[in-house]
């Protein structure tokens, strides 16, 4: 099969036709949680079995399972309508990913007064928080790649374009502060891939950082916040469209911050 995707000129009227169908996908995106936490509710009032329910959520291959059909459901969302139009799936992939920053938010753990107080979602699934994390961390790996594939194609398509002064596309648009932002959000990005979780007693972590294994998760937590915290700083600067989801995302830090607070 060939690439179906190819570098198309629109006019004026279909770019904002793209730019509506991008919001619609944001949308969708958002949606689709709201959908997913209606439905846990639904299952665990007609079971009313907490046993059951434990089994269904827990288990490495199940939870794989459940986070590789989510990253399929965003990538049809990605995929939906964009055509054959190049740009148009690339902006999809980082408009879909970017809408799932303030979930993974609501799902983190709040450190407060406990480094596994309870998050908004584990409150509103009746999800236990250590059931819940691993999902966070695998959830976090399906945003990292529609991000990593979103910057990938974008940078192909700087390589393949031509500019009148700098010859290529790329050596222009490197210089841009846009793009800047771009590049520092993707290398935080992968860094945040890279350290996932407290450090145990052996790996690069635990060498990296030294101390008691609590002393170690405390620093796991203030470091791994601090990404995310840069990272979204980078993208708010990165492209006018992300901004709002970065709002959201402040405001869903502030509300599990609260709501661990007040449960503590």
């Amino acid at each position: 099969m060939s690439w179906p995707y190819h570098f198309i000129s629109l006019s004026e009227d279909d770019k904002l036709h793209r730019r509506e169908l991008l919001d619609l996908r944001g949308c969708y995106a958002q949606w689709s949680i709201v959908v997913v936490i209606v439905a846990i509710r639904i299952f665990r009032f007609a079971t009313r079995s907490t046993t059951r329910w434990n089994g269904l959520v827990s288990g490495k291959a199940r939870q794989y399972m459940v986070c590789g059909l989510w990253l399929l459901w965003l990538l049809g969302l990605s995929i939906w309508n964009s055509g054959d139009d190049y740009l148009h799936f690339t902006k999809a992939l980082g408009r879909v990913g970017l809408s799932q920053l303030p979930l993974q938010v609501l799902m983190s753990p709040a450190y407060v007064s406990q480094p596994a107080a309870s998050s908004v979602l584990s409150l509103l699934t009746g999800i236990s928080q250590p059931k819940l994390t691993p999902y966070h961390r695998l959830f976090g790996r399906a945003v990292v790649s529609l991000l990593l594939a979103h910057a990938a194609l974008y940078t192909l398509f700087f390589v393949q374009s031509s500019h009148p002064e700098f010859g290529i596309l790329l050596y222009k648009r490197v210089q841009d502060l846009d793009v800047q932002c771009g590049l520092v959000a993707v290398f935080l990005a992968v860094l945040l891939v890279l350290f996932v979780r407290p450090a145990s007693q052996k790996g690069l972590q635990a060498w990296l950082v030294q101390g008691t294994f609590r002393e170690r998760r405390k620093m796991f937590y203030f470091g791994h916040v601090s990404l995310v915290v840069v990272l979204c700083v980078a993208v708010y600067f990165h492209v006018k469209q992300a901004q709002q989801y970065i709002l959201q995302t402040l405001a869903a830090s502030v509300l599990n911050w609260l709501c661990s607070w007040a449960l503590r």
